[in-house]
């Protein structure tokens, strides 16, 4: 991973409840970079302000720079889980960009018409949880017949509050009013407080757990049928983009297929995959 490059930021000076000077901002920039990645430009600036304010409230500190003292000592070791989860972005909807889903669904008929009786899926930014019920969804609906392959899900994030959340599988009636007709009765039942949880069949099918993408080390020991991981490599810069490819050829099965977001392209990781459709890529022996 190359080194972070210097930032140069515009000399403007804002009225704020706490002291933010550039160099809080450089400092903070440099360690969410080395702790997930997430490479933030000048105009992010207001953005942490305002996700980190809160933090700093809490803590009852008195500036961002003692904010970032107290991550940086021992005693804030705990406080860095909290400083993640606030910068992480976390946009997310029950089957977003919807052109997936079908073809996720005919990749796993195809893999079980060729004889495989489990079939394994990586969700690898599961954020709250509606993309992995959306897939467990689409899985399920691939296979209406009692005579099915067994399908497991693995969703993984960085952020330990949505996975909490997607572990829950509880959703309000704005976020379930976002699912085919007919799904919502379907594969969730309606609580007493008037929000949606997701059936046992569903949750039975996901097991949720913390996974950082820029680590060396993932806890993952089997390779996937499908892998997930779309619209969070956009805040990487190139280089940590790669190691992240390099990292996921490994753990994709040979036929198996890679799903990234609408304005993801990986043209420069041609070695180990190649565009099969839209965001779409396999393994680069399989072109």
């Amino acid at each position: 991973m190359n080194k972070l490059p210097p930032l140069v930021l515009p000399k403007v000076e804002f009225n704020r409840e706490f002291s933010f000077s550039d160099a809080d901002f450089e400092r903070i920039r440099k360690l969410i970079y080395k702790e997930a990645g997430i490479s933030l430009n000048p105009s992010k600036k207001d953005m942490v302000y305002g996700r980190l304010v809160r933090r700093i409230r809490e803590l009852k500190l008195a500036s961002f720079a003692a904010y970032v003292d107290f991550l940086e000592s021992v005693s804030g070791k705990r406080e860095f889980e909290q400083f993640v989860n606030a910068l992480t972005t976390n946009l997310t909807f029950f089957f977003r960009e919807e052109h997936h889903f079908p073809i996720l669904a005919e990749h796993l008929k195809q893999r079980a018409a060729a004889g495989a009786s489990e079939l394994s899926i990586w969700c690898a930014a599961s954020s709250t949880g509606e993309e992995p019920y959306s897939l467990a969804i689409t899985a399920l609906e691939a296979f209406p017949l009692a005579s099915k392959p067994s399908i497991s899900i693995v969703a993984t994030d960085l952020d330990t509050s949505v996975l909490e959340t997607g572990r829950k599988g509880i959703y309000s009636d704005d976020k379930i009013a976002r699912l085919p007709p007919g799904h919502a009765q379907k594969y969730f039942d309606k609580l007493p407080d008037g929000n949606y949880q997701a059936k046992a069949v569903l949750r039975n099918m996901i097991t949720f757990q913390r996974l950082n993408l820029i680590e060396n080390n993932w806890a993952l020991r089997k390779q996937f049928d499908a892998i997930f991981c779309r619209n969070v490599m956009i805040y990487f810069d190139r280089d940590t983009q790669f190691g992240v490819l390099k990292k996921f050829a490994p753990l994709l099965k040979p036929d198996g297929l890679l799903f990234v977001g609408h304005s993801e392209n990986f043209y420069f990781a041609a070695d180990y995959f190649h565009l099969k459709g839209k965001t779409v890529y396999q393994h680069a022996a399989k072109k």
